[in-house]
């Protein structure tokens, strides 16, 4: 396939820039040294093989000085995973069925961390294929043709596993697309990796860094932090990262509270960590105290530090700050916990990639020590060793230097890095794309291993793997590799080149500052680190018993604080975290968590406040028979009645006396009926609320009022008649017959109207609201139409005691007026008072109901009292006076004395024409009148006597 024109020309470029940098170095080699310099680091090394695999690793650190490109050497993220690499590859080459004979080899570089030295260094995965070494291309001085040695075969980079930082797999990546070579990273994370039109030919063995975002928020949500400040380094890795958190953040309500975006220098440290230490808000209970970390290792240590030296951390001390830190966060690099770093590391919940360990390649590592084929093939263990034990290397006899030749490795505190597993699946799936890929282009080729053929000729592999086309390897043949793993999982990648999401979660726990670890002593858990929980595809899980803080505790990482049942939110300039808390009224439900809304009427909130419920199917309200404002009532009714019904029996037994017949037996008992209708009203009135009660209690209290004070106008109406006559002519309806059918007339009246009434409204019930939280059950109409009922049951009241009030002078055997005004004057100030009353008390009806009912008594105990008290006295007591009067005693001189009261027309005509109301009169008096009137008949004489 002929590259294109664009593609030749960048070819050349690269061309040119590799023949000077090849120029460069010769010339360097053949200056004689002139001082005792140690010797350059190691760039790279080289394991023979038919199929080269490149790889990129961090064995460096990135160099803090400027004039060189890499720093000190890591052991865990960069010679872990070289020899992890180196492992695999072992692994695969003893099976001699895995590539019918196929010898892997390598290519490994030292990216230093640095993304630019990175990008130097793998300039060499393409040198083979951009340069030239045709003899034209040279001439000698003396003009012959130059002696070219014998060309090897090219051996081109297959494919490459690395980098590890994002930064440096990108720039690596955008190399790489140029040749169109495969790359399978075993540590980067960044989402834009991802990204097919940018990188066509990347894969990795690791997640997305949007499964770690959405890892930490939903722990962030599991326990309820809402508020959190976000720390990122100035670099892909810390950009990419914190914007895929922000964007998992705003879709689970979880605000940033400040954002700090840091460099490698002190001063960018040091106004994060004051910038973040005045966010936490240390005068309250609420704050950002949680921070997320999406930042390099490197950065990691010197955070720490400058933690624990502006919060003033000391042993014991309670912490403010909870890390939530990304993967990048090493749980293996001392630095992290040496000195006050432990203080402020304390409780730091970190996310790491879910690998398990591999005890065999544990066991290999332990193996390597000098003088090994396996430890001298990699020259960066030399470098580790002088570094980690402090030793040397061939040193001279009789020195005092430690011999590194003499030391190997021990268990004790050993931790393989945790990229390890990943860096092995990168390799086998490399391995497993060549194979599937030979068995499709080369089904029939293989290498003989038997040693008479092995070295007879050179061993020659197919072209097609010897060329290998890099788009076509990575769509047909890498991405669908799917194989058992070192561990025991299966293994594939997404569509998009990305391994597996599943993340374990730890948290910094030392047994140093931990009572409880400390105490159980727990050797099967050696690390400070403790496994609090794992995440897998959106599913969380979280171990409370290993939490560093009680699950009743849990650390507050909020703006503010929940507002409580029955409170609304009033955001604050519109933050969707930070809020002050405003009363909802006691009526009122919240539809969400800042809008109030008040109930239907005969409706009340909830106890959660989310809903309202019906108040009539709980709290329907009517009166009670054992409420005390039912018992009350009751007993002054039931007395009534008792007394009532007594004094009835009394008028019966005593029904044929002089006292009983004066009072008008007639209406005396249509009194008494009608204030047994009065007391019956009460248990009326406390019942519970339907349509037969309410037509009673319409019909029946106006008309028991109507009958009684009907008979008492009756009654006193007929005595102003009789004594403001001014003829001798006798009254007209004053008999018995015509005093009840007046009375029935006048109550018939109230009566009708109210029969009218519950016609026109029917009777019935309704609920009825006083107050919001109240539903009372009465009847359909309102209490002020029930008193628009009694007021012709006023005016006959009025009537009542305007003609008492009149006939208050009349003689003294007529003196029971005087009774009657005195009970309509009470009955007067009773009602007037209930009147006020019952309007100030609109609220309760129990009150008004209560006072209704002990008002209707009154009325009917007043009338009792003052009417036939009296008579009940005489007819009990005074027996003397309740007989039949003879001519001449001493009544006749009573009636004597009382005519300078009576009116002069009537006794003037009185003796021109007698009657019974002149019967008692003596002959001396009037002789004409008792001639006439000589024998009365008792029924006459008793009743005007004691009227």
């Amino acid at each position: 396939m002929t590259p294109p024109p664009i593609t030749r020309h960048m070819f050349s470029v690269l061309a040119l820039a590799t023949q000077i940098l090849a120029n460069v170095n010769l010339a360097a080699q053949t200056v004689e040294p002139i001082d005792l310099a140690p010797p350059p680091k190691v760039r790279q090394i080289r394991i023979p093989g038919d199929i080269l695999i490149g790889g990129v690793f961090p064995v460096h650190s990135k160099s803090l000085n400027g004039d060189e490109p890499c720093g000190e050497i890591a052991e865990t993220r960069g010679v872990h995973r070289v020899e992890a690499m180196l492992y695999a590859l072992d692994q695969i080459n003893m099976q001699n069925d895995f590539l019918r004979g196929y010898k892997l080899g390598a290519l490994i570089l030292d990216s230093c961390s640095n993304p630019a030295y990175a990008l130097n260094q793998s300039l060499d995965f393409v040198r083979d294929m951009i340069g030239s070494s045709e003899a034209s291309d040279y001439v000698c001085l003396d003009g012959s043709d130059p002696n070219v040695k014998k060309q090897s075969q090219k051996k081109n980079v297959a494919a490459v596993v690395g980098g590890s930082y994002s930064s440096v797999s990108v720039q690596l990546a955008n190399l790489l697309r140029l040749f169109r070579i495969a790359q399978v990273s075993p540590a980067s994370t960044n989402a834009d990796l991802s990204d097919k039109n940018r990188f066509e030919y990347f894969a990795r063995t690791v997640p997305s860094d949007d499964y770690q975002a959405m890892a930490m928020v939903e722990i962030a949500v599991r326990f309820r932090w809402s508020y959190v400040s976000l720390v990122y380094s100035a670099d892909e890795y810390g950009e990419l990262g914190a914007d895929a958190f922000k964007k998992e953040a705003r879709k689970k309500g979880i605000c940033i509270a400040l954002e700090e975006r840091i460099q490698n220098k002190k001063e960018s440290f040091t106004e994060s960590i004051n910038n973040l230490v005045q966010k936490l808000q240390p005068e309250k209970n609420v704050g950002a105290t949680v921070v997320v970390l999406f930042v390099g290792t490197e950065y990691i240590p010197d955070i720490l530090r400058y933690t624990a030296e502006r919060m003033k951390l000391t042993s014991g001390a309670k912490k403010r700050i909870i890390w939530l830190a990304s993967e990048s966060w090493d749980r293996n690099n001392d630095k992290y916990t040496a000195g006050d770093n432990r203080l402020a590391a304390q409780g730091a919940i970190v996310l790491m990639l879910a690998s398990q360990k591999v005890p065999s390649f544990e066991e290999y590592f332990m193996s390597l020590h000098p003088g090994t084929e396996a430890f001298e093939r990699n020259k960066w263990l030399r470098e580790l060793w002088q570094v980690k034990y402090k030793c040397e290397f061939d040193t001279a006899p009789g020195t005092t230097a430690t011999r590194c030749e003499d030391i190997k490795q021990s268990t004790e505190g050993f931790n393989a890095d945790d990229k390890v597993q990943f860096v092995i699946d990168a390799v086998y799936a490399i391995a497993h794309g060549l194979q599937s890929m030979k068995q499709s282009v080369c089904p029939d080729d293989a290498i003989e291993n038997h040693w008479i053929s092995r070295y007879s000729k050179q061993p020659e592999i197919c072209h097609a793997m010897q060329n290998i086309d890099g788009s076509d390897f990575y769509q047909n043949y890498l991405l669908k590799v799917n194989f058992t793993d070192i561990v025991g999982k299966r293994f594939r990648f997404s569509p998009q080149g990305d391994g597996p999401a599943s993340y374990t979660i730890l948290t910094y726990k030392p047994k140093s500052m931990d009572k409880k670890r400390s105490m159980t002593d727990d050797e099967s858990s050696p690390s400070d680190y403790v496994e609090i929980g794992h995440w897998s595809e959106n599913n969380l899980t979280i171990y409370e018993k290993n939490l560093w803080w009680d699950p009743d505790h849990t650390p507050v990482s909020v703006c503010s604080l929940p507002c409580k049942t029955g409170f609304r939110k009033q955001l604050i300039k519109d933050e969707q975290c930070c809020w002050a808390c405003s009363k909802c009224e006691d009526y009122e439900y919240l539809i969400n968590e800042t809008h109030c809304v008040a109930c239907e009427q005969g409706w009340w909130p909830t106890q959660d406040r989310n809903g309202c419920f019906d108040l009539s199917l709980s709290q329907l309200k009517y009166m009670r028979w054992r409420s005390m404002y039912s018992l009350v009532p009751t007993i002054l009714a039931v007395v009534g009645i008792i007394a009532t019904l007594f004094v009835i029996a009394v008028y019966v037994i005593y029904n044929e006396t002089p006292v009983v017949k004066a009072s008008g037996r007639e209406l005396s008992y249509i009194l008494l009926i009608s204030m047994i209708m009065c007391y019956c009203m009460t248990f009326v009135l406390l019942s519970k609320p339907s349509a037969i009660v309410c037509a009673i209690k319409r019909t029946g209290i106006g008309f028991a009022f109507s009958c009684l004070y009907s008979a008492m106008f009756v009654k006193t109406n007929r005595i102003f008649r009789i004594f403001s006559t001014r003829t001798a002519q006798r009254p007209r309806f004053i008999s018995p017959i015509s005093q009840v059918v007046m009375t029935a007339m006048l109550a018939g009246v109230q009566l009708i109207g109210s029969l009218i009434w519950l016609f026109v409204v029917p009777p019935g019930w309704r609920h009825h609201y006083p107050t919001r939280d109240q539903v009372v059950l009465t009847c359909n109409v309102p209490d002020h139409h029930f008193l628009y009922s009694l007021a012709y049951d006023g005016g006959l009241i009025v009537l009542c005691t305007i003609y008492a009030v009149k006939t208050r002078k009349v003689p003294e055997n007529f003196n029971e007026t005087k009774f009657i005004g005195f009970s309509m004057y009470t009955t007067c100030v009773v009602w007037l008072s209930w009147i006020f009353f019952f309007f100030g008390t609109n609220s309760d009806f129990q009150i008004q109901t209560s006072s209704l009912c002990i008002s209707i008594s009154m009325s009917a105990n007043v009338a009792l009292a003052c009417i036939f008290s009296p008579k009940l006295w005489i007819i009990l007591f005074e027996k003397h006076k309740n007989v039949r009067k003879q001519e001449g005693e001493s009544m006749l001189n009573k009636s004597s004395r009382s005519l300078g009261n009576c009116s002069s027309r009537l006794c003037a005509n009185s003796i021109d024409e007698p009657n019974q109301y002149t019967a008692l009169l003596t002959d001396s008096t009037r002789r004409r009148s008792s001639r006439k009137t000589s024998q009365p008949t008792s029924t006459s004489s008793a009743q005007d006597t004691y009227l």
